[in-house]
């Protein structure tokens, strides 16, 4: 298990341009794994048992230039399709994308906005202020167990000001999809792409047909449909046809209301499927038909299982109804990303914030202006990054901790040493494979360990002189 992890860490080395950097890189990536608390980059200072001042050379490190998360992540999907771990339908990798919200309140933190309560608890307030994340996971299969694997992840809501005005106008749907395409690129496959209702807009499938390999699009839709949803028949062919524009769209049917229909056009069929981890009896009937929205032929797959109804809608049009119901259900694993992400590493306990940024009220009006002042707006868009920095590199460790209880399950299990009241899988979860991790690396660090990890960070253990200097970090 270490040595993997010395040579991925080792394999990320391209994404820096100095070698402090990268020293402060593996520094941070160690400290996040071993932390036994989430409280910022405190917390590594303490877990690591570093001199005073690194703090401030840890934070000079997340605001370097040095290195940016593009950059990062690209070595990162890099290593990802060296390794050959993702689950494929056909020809094709399957990518989850989904939006996650973080409360914060600093009035001088960037992007920081008013946001809508999703969670259906009574007791939360309707709006809070926080982070609207963006983030894209490639599914992995370990066994019978399914990781949602982190690609990527950034801020997609609050950058009135601070963004690119290119970004800035894109809606976070097309973020989504836009990631999706260029992690797909740069691992050179094509891949489906599974998003729940909240995407089920034309915009998001006119986005992923813009960019195609072949005759193909490089990333095909799979998300739910809303509802409501109507779609159209092609109109028939008329032989004796009127002069101007044919006919586009036919017969307009209310996708919902064909789950009782008993017209001999619409039968349903019947078959096993795996529905989330249960086989079970689902009805279903596939149909490609015309959507406004898009102008454009997509497949409508219906489904009725002990669930419930559902209506599916793929830019395949050759998807069959099993493996796209197969699909959408797996889309509950980027869920139990954000929960790890969360919960377990604590992702989201930054507290970055710029001084040259105006501050703004905690109790916002109605009409105030979006669009926040800023003194410099190069250092703000510095703290921007930090913060994406700061939670990318723990999609690193998160990544990691799946690929590691992927390939040595067994020596996992053994190191950690981990009473669980229940055991889900025979594949560890991240929580016990960071259990073993961090004990493997405590032993080393506090023994008689002497690889490079080990020693690099007891270079900055004993280093009396070390005042935080900025040269020291970047």
């Amino acid at each position: 298990m270490h040595e993997e992890l010395r040579r991925f860490l080792t394999h990320l080395r391209p994404a820096f341009s100095r070698q402090a950097t990268y020293g402060w890189f593996v520094i941070v990536f160690v400290g996040f794994m071993v932390r036994t608390d989430t409280l910022g980059v405190s917390s590594i200072v303490r877990a690591l048992m570093l001199t005073p001042g690194s703090y401030t050379c840890l934070l000079h490190f997340f605001h370097s230039t040095a290195w940016t998360v593009e950059g990062l992540m690209a070595v990162w999907w890099e290593w990802l399709a060296a390794r050959d771990v993702a689950y494929r339908l056909g020809n094709r990798l399957v990518l989850v994308g989904d939006h996650t919200k973080a409360p914060k309140d600093g009035r001088k933190m960037p992007a920081v906005t008013t946001l809508h309560q999703d969670s259906e608890t009574s007791a939360k307030p309707t709006f809070f202020r926080g982070h609207h994340w963006g983030c894209i996971g490639l599914l992995v299969r370990a066994g019978a167990k399914f990781f949602a694997t982190p690609l990527w992840a950034n801020i997609q809501e609050g950058l009135g000001g601070i963004a690119d005005p290119r970004e800035k106008k894109r809606p976070k749907t097309i973020r989504i999809v836009h990631m999706a395409q260029q992690a797909a690129r740069a691992m050179g496959e094509r891949a489906y792409l599974v998003l729940d209702a909240y995407f089920a807009v034309g915009s998001v499938f006119q986005a992923a047909a813009g960019i195609r390999e072949g005759d193909d699009p490089l990333v095909h839709i799979l998300t739910r449909a809303k509802k409501n949803v109507v779609a159209y028949l092609p109109a028939p062919v008329l032989k004796n046809r009127k002069p101007g524009r044919p006919r586009k769209y036919g017969k307009k049917l209310t996708l919902l209301k064909l789950f009782d229909s008993i017209a001999k056009a619409y039968p349903f069929h019947t078959a096993r499927i795996r529905v989330y981890d249960r086989q079970e009896c689902v009805r279903h009937l596939a149909l490609n038909l015309l959507w406004k929205p898009t102008k454009g032929m997509l497949r409508f797959i219906l489904v009725e299982s002990s669930r419930g109804r559902m209506i599916l809608i793929s830019s395949d049009l050759e998807l069959t109804p099993g493996a796209a119901i197969e699909l959408y259900c797996r889309r509950v694993s980027i869920e139990t990303l954000f929960d790890t992400l969360k919960n377990t590493l604590g992702a989201m306990a930054y507290h970055f914030w710029s001084q040259y940024l105006d501050p703004v009220s905690r109790r916002p009006k109605k009409n105030a202006p979006k669009r926040r002042r800023t003194e410099d707006l190069d250092k703000t868009r510095n703290t921007l990054a930090a913060i994406e920095k700061f939670v990318n590199v723990q999609l690193l460790v998160l990544g990691t901790l799946q690929l590691i209880a992927r390939a040595y399950p067994a020596q996992v299990k053994a190191k950690a040493a981990c009473w669980l009241r229940t055991v889900s899988s025979a594949t560890p979860s991240e929580f016990v494979t960071r259990v073993a991790l961090s004990k493997l690396i405590n032993s080393k660090l506090y023994g008689f360990g002497k690889d490079w990890i080990t020693r690099l960070i007891r270079e900055q253990q004993n280093r009396l002189g070390n005042t935080g200097g900025y040269e020291e970090a970047a």
